[in-house]
């Protein structure tokens, strides 16, 4: 009988430990879904070719802090201009040049001829859409909406090529 007894308890502390196995699992399971869910940078505007040099004259223009340039038209049979153009502003970051570039077109719009505006009298920081009026973070590098949207503004990559500064998609 002292088997049987034996294997009975036994049996009951490996069901009660597969009892606190699986609370605990499914409080890992929980911890990790709970702190794995980054903010979704979404955009409405579709995926279009954007490849654009910027040459000297477009470095002076952009040479002071939150100073902006707008491409609407290809300058080079190589320019490729996203969906509704290209903004691109000297932000604010911890070097001389922080360019950042944006798709012009306004994502709660989602039309290439409606396009976004850098804003004077927030100095330059955010652009607005002239249809909608949704406000968006231009300053930093992210697009956010401020005001009116949820969607970003799309971002463009942009990088030193050794020459020039070159934005991508």
């Amino acid at each position: 009988m002292t088997n049987i007894g034996e294997m009975q308890l036994l049996f009951l502390y490996l069901c009660s430990n597969i009892q606190a196995m699986k609370r605990i699992v499914v409080l890992l399971l929980f911890v990790a879904v709970a702190f794995s869910c980054e903010k979704e940078y979404y955009t409405t505007i579709p995926n279009y070719p954007a490849n654009l040099k910027l040459n000297m004259e477009d470095m002076d223009v952009l040479n002071a802090s939150l100073a902006y340039k707008t491409f609407t038209t290809p300058r080079l049979a190589t320019d490729r201009l996203g969906f509704g153009g290209i903004l691109v502003i000297n932000g604010m970051g911890t070097n001389v040049v922080n360019l950042y570039a944006y798709d012009l077109a306004c994502p709660v719009e989602a039309q290439r001829t409606v396009r976004v505006v850098p804003d004077k009298s927030t100095a330059f920081t955010t652009a607005t859409c002239p249809k909608c009026g949704a406000v968006f973070n231009i300053a930093t590098g992210t697009g956010a909406p401020q005001s009116g949207t949820k969607y970003y503004l799309k971002s463009y990559s942009v990088y030193w090529d050794g020459m020039q500064y070159v934005v991508v998609n």
